[in-house]
């Protein structure tokens, strides 16, 4: 009888961490927006684009007002610009309590954007996507960073991603690779 019940029990935990995951996959599914998808964004600097960047989303309503100063300040603090193959990305993101909505933004702007690589003072980083992440919850952080640098390592989808025109053809490949 007792082994029975160990059995169940690491059963239930089991299903407990499938159906997590799963809600957690299907969350990821939901961040991202066909209209969040912005190409050839043209931005002069980096502040240039977290202007367009954080107007675009408070117009949209995903974020609150200081949206803007919170992740020019966490990108300081914190630089997150990724050294990647085929080519370099940023994934800049602020604290939950700046998000309305959650998000996932993705930009390929006209020409690349230098960011301080991740881990660095003072390391330049040329980005030519970068995905913005709205979190507002900061556990659900965690396992999106980890997919999202999977798919960073993979140079068959980046390419077809970096190459792509069409948003619903770019969501789609980052929905299979991400989510």
């Amino acid at each position: 009888m007792r082994k029975w019940r160990l059995w169940l029990s690491a059963l239930k935990d089991t299903v407990n961490l499938r159906n997590k995951a799963g809600r957690i996959m299907e969350l990821f599914s939901e961040l991202f927006n066909k209209d969040l998808i912005l190409t050839n964004l043209h931005c002069s600097s980096k502040d240039d684009f977290f202007e367009k960047v954080s107007n675009y989303l408070m117009e949209k309503g995903y974020v609150k007002e200081n949206f803007k100063k919170a992740i020019m300040e966490r990108e300081q603090k914190y630089p997150t610009g990724l050294r990647t193959d085929p080519f370099h990305v940023a994934i800049p993101h602020t604290d939950p309590e700046n998000i309305l909505t959650p998000f996932i933004m993705v930009v390929r702007p006209d020409q690349e954007i230098e960011f301080v690589e991740m881990g660095t003072d003072d390391q330049a980083v040329k980005a030519r996507f970068i995905f913005v992440l709205g979190l507002n919850k900061s556990e659900a952080q965690a396992p999106l960073l980890e997919k999202l640098i999977e798919m960073f390592m993979n140079s068959e989808a980046m390419n077809r991603i970096v190459n792509e025109n069409d948003e619903n053809k770019i969501m789609d490949i980052l929905k299979k690779n991400v989510a």
